[in-house]
C-alpha cells in the first residue's frame, strides 16, 4: 500500500472540510467557490482555485471516488515529483 504522504493528506482534509461546508450551508458556499464563467456577475477571481475543492452535497460516491484517485495517484505522483 502506498503511504499517504502529509501533501495528500492535507488536500483529502480539505476538501472533507468544503464537502461538509457546502452540505450545510449551502447555495451560498456553492456560490462563493465554484467557478462561474469570467462575464458572470458570480465569478470571483479565486473560484479559479477554491472549485476544484467543490463536491455536490449528495453525492457521497463522487467524493469518495475523487479522494481514492487522490490518494492512490497522487501519493506516487509527489513522491516522483515532489510538493
Amino acid at each position: 500500500m502506498n503511504r499517504l504522504t502529509e501533501t495528500i493528506k492535507h488536500l483529502i482534509i480539505i476538501n472533507v472540510i468544503f464537502f461538509i461546508a457546502l452540505k450545510f450551508l449551502g447555495e451560498s458556499v456553492y456560490n462563493s467557490f465554484a467557478i462561474w464563467f469570467p462575464e458572470n456577475e458570480k465569478f470571483k477571481v479565486w473560484q479559479v482555485f477554491t472549485h476544484m475543492f467543490m463536491h455536490h452535497p449528495t453525492f457521497y460516491l463522487h467524493i469518495l471516488m475523487n479522494m481514492f484517485g487522490l490518494w492512490m495517484f497522487g501519493t506516487p505522483l509527489e513522491q516522483m515529483w515532489g510538493k
